[in-house]
């Protein structure tokens, strides 16, 4: 019984030796972290090993499932990578890319099979999953009242699919404005106090990520007429029928003096 164990655990070392001696010394993302979500759309693997005589070039390929399994199914879907250069220098260092434009739900994984100078495949190695998420809120939203008598406006329906925070500007998108968390679809905003000039209000809204997406919408100050009595209307005094009449005693009585000094 112990020569049966003994026996097996050997054979599972060597089994572990054959493998890694068919496996590149590193093999990591530049770009990407395992379970991550990430924005960057560009995912690059890189994989270095010492020479090895008998390698002659590497079958490689990205997926949404892992394992891929070698064989006729998937042979075509196999991109090769030579290990040398084409004047037979040893490369040391290779690198992968694929570009990808996705929702962050699909995981990606990257596989690479050592093949060798008879042209075998060896077991794959893989990656992953790495997790990408290209696409900025959905539907993003901003209602402002065309009009307002006061500076201080209510701004509604305030939201974007997938956002958490938000960025809202009377000057531009992202110019002089602060990320803060949505709280809702309404929110107190000040506008530009000019009476009749428009104020454009932008928003930007943020994912967890990094994506944005914007939306804008506009309103105008306006000052209403003043009531009549706020006016500052300039108005003649009016005499009375009694100030007339000592008005016109005055005019006689200063025309008889002068008739009788003459």
């Amino acid at each position: 019984m112990k020569l049966l164990y003994t026996c097996s655990v050997l054979l599972c070392l060597i089994s572990i030796v054959n493998a890694s001696e068919w496996q590149p010394d590193t093999l990591y993302s530049t770009t990407h972290t395992p379970y991550v979500i990430s924005k960057d759309s560009e995912l690059e693997i890189k994989w270095e090993s010492t020479e090895k005589e008998n390698w002659l070039c590497f079958w490689v390929a990205f997926s949404t499932e892992a394992p891929l399994t070698i064989n006729d199914d998937y042979f075509g879907d196999f991109d090769q990578i030579d290990a040398r250069t084409p004047s037979g220098l040893w490369e040391n260092a290779w690198t992968q890319k694929k570009e990808v434009n996705d929702t962050g739900k699909t995981p990606y994984y990257f596989n690479i099979s050592v093949v060798d100078d008879e042209g075998t495949p060896h077991p794959l190695t893989s990656l992953g999953p790495y997790f990408i998420d290209t696409e900025p809120p959905g539907s993003p939203n901003l209602t402002a009242p065309e009009n307002s008598e006061t500076v201080n406006i209510i701004l509604t329906n305030i939201g974007a699919i997938d956002a958490v925070d938000m960025c809202i500007s009377n000057s531009g998108f992202g110019v002089g404005c602060t990320w803060q968390e949505i709280q809702g679809t309404k929110k107190l905003w000040t506008i530009k106090p000019e009476a009749d000039v428009q104020t454009t209000i932008y928003i930007q809204f943020r994912d967890d990520v990094g994506n944005i997406s914007t939306a804008m919408d506009a309103t105008t100050f306006v000052i209403l007429e003043d009531d009549i009595s706020d006016r500052n209307v300039a108005s003649v005094p009016v005499m009375s029928s009694f100030g007339m009449l000592v008005f016109m005693g005055i005019l006689f009585v200063g025309a008889l003096r002068r008739i009788m000094i003459a």
